[in-house]
């Protein structure tokens, strides 16, 4: 390894830290330094490999980096300028709109600009999953990466709790106005709790993947596993778990929270029952964390007012229900092209059937993906996902390293926890949760196919 790709991976952890910092990089100026970031970061590799390029780390990741490439490829055609007479062959519905505006000429999206945009997101997510495919090459950089979301979780966390417990009514830098519930330096609670959520559940995995696998056969080996446990990163780790735990219940966030749980409750009963060479005290700690953290943490920082919100939720006074009825619409009409990626708070509008106020995202990923990239880009997508699922589980079930068997864990939970808090919520449209998604596809594969000597 030379030294500039080992700069590389220093500047692809730092990026991993920097991108919640600056509103979730949920801004036009946010998300363009994270697009530059990763388009230095792939030019310092090809040059650091200097035409030499490991293809075959990437063809490693080749069901995960397909799918994905292929989404990125469709959404550029949604946004060219199309003949009508073409474009009434291929989205009629389309067609339609602009022919109607009185144009000449059209496109798939009606919303030409935003899709494009879309576009130059999505190929930067691209370009970070190929340098991700690239620079995990060991089981080392796999955990320092892993230690890289705990970072960046436990900053977020601390920063999010200090700031509602010290009573602050605007950030300390950007100076935006804060309310009673943690948000940490992203704007909206849900979507820092699903960040939380995925560090937390790497967490987990890293932990798991440091409890010992054979019996301590006598009380004083016991004792000496115990002092030892408690001087060790182990228990710095757990200090930084406790601390998301409290950050996470603080956000109020009822998805988040349900995700977080029910991912760890998924997690730990699959562990139990497939994890290979299966840790004695691993039903201790799932339990330590369902009940020390939830119950016991959790009471003492607001998770009463969790329950309160989800005992109260109602479809009677949830509006985001009709929302997704209404975008059921816009399948309808676009199953096949979409409305074009990032077009749905200009399609949107036209399909309410009563005032709900704005709405511009439709709450529930699944629903907003179809609607904008239609069902066959959305299901190419889903082949990505439930790859990356696939190769977590293996991992776990049949890998020998015990921090590749735990960063698999972790991950599967991540995914199951994002599969969850996605259906009621926009995940998926910060680059920080994106990118932190895409990250843990990559590790979920890198957890399977990594070689013990690369």
């Amino acid at each position: 390894m030379n030294k500039l790709e080992k700069l590389c991976f220093i500047s692809f952890l730092l990026l991993i830290v920097w991108l919640p910092i600056p509103l979730a990089s949920n801004r036009t100026w946010a998300w363009s330094i994270a697009e530059i970031i990763i388009a230095i970061q792939t030019l310092l590799l090809i040059f650091a490999y200097r035409g030499s390029l490991p293809w075959h780390r990437v063809n490693r990741y080749r069901w995960l980096l397909a799918p994905i490439g292929l989404f990125q490829a469709w959404v550029l055609i949604q946004a060219q300028s199309i003949d009508l007479q073409l474009l009434s062959v291929i989205s009629p519905n389309s067609e339609s709109v602009y022919s109607s505006l009185g144009f000449s000429s059209g496109a798939i999206s009606l919303d030409r600009y935003q899709t494009f945009v879309s576009f130059i997101k999505g190929m930067s997510y691209l370009l970070f999953a190929i340098n991700a495919a690239l620079l995990l090459t060991t089981v080392e950089r796999i955990k320092f990466t892993a230690l890289a979301l705990i970072v960046s979780g436990t900053f977020q966390a601390f920063y999010g709790v200090m700031v509602v417990l010290m009573s602050f009514e605007l950030s300390p830098v950007l100076g935006l106005e804060l309310g009673s519930v943690a948000t940490g330096s992203f704007v909206y609670k849900n979507h820092y709790a699903n960040y939380l959520m995925m560090c937390l559940l790497i967490g987990i995995g890293l932990i798991v993947a440091q409890l010992h696998s054979t019996e301590s056969g006598s009380w004083n080996i016991r004792i000496k596993r115990w002092v030892s446990a408690l001087m060790s990163s182990k228990m710095l780790i757990r200090l930084c778990l406790v601390i998301m735990v409290i950050a996470l219940v603080m956000t109020r966030s009822r998805m988040g929270n349900t995700a977080f749980f029910s991912a760890t409750i998924i997690g730990g009963v699959l562990a139990l029952i497939f994890y290979k060479d299966r840790p004695r005290a691993l039903t201790l700690f799932v339990v330590s964390i369902l009940v020390i953290d939830t119950f016991i943490i959790g009471a003492l920082f607001g998770l009463g007012e969790v329950r309160e919100r989800l005992e109260s939720t109602s479809m009677a006074v949830e509006t985001r229900d009709q929302v997704v009825q209404w975008s059921m619409s816009i399948i309808r009409d676009y199953p096949i092209t979409g409305t074009g990626m990032g077009s749905f708070y200009t399609v949107f509008p036209s399909y309410t059937q009563y005032n709900v106020g704005f709405y511009d995202h439709a709450h529930n990923e699944y629903v907003q993906f179809a609607s904008e990239a239609g069902i066959p880009a959305t299901l190419i997508l889903g082949i990505a996902v439930l790859y990356a699922v696939w190769m977590a589980f293996s991992a776990m079930r049949t890998r020998n390293v015990r921090t590749l068997k735990g960063v698999a864990l972790g991950c599967l939970m991540a995914i199951i926890g994002m599969l969850m808090h996605i259906s009621v919520d926009f995940n998926l449209q910060p680059t920080a949760n994106a990118l932190t998604f895409v990250l843990v596809l990559v590790l979920a594969i890198a957890s399977k196919q990594v070689r013990l000597k690369s």
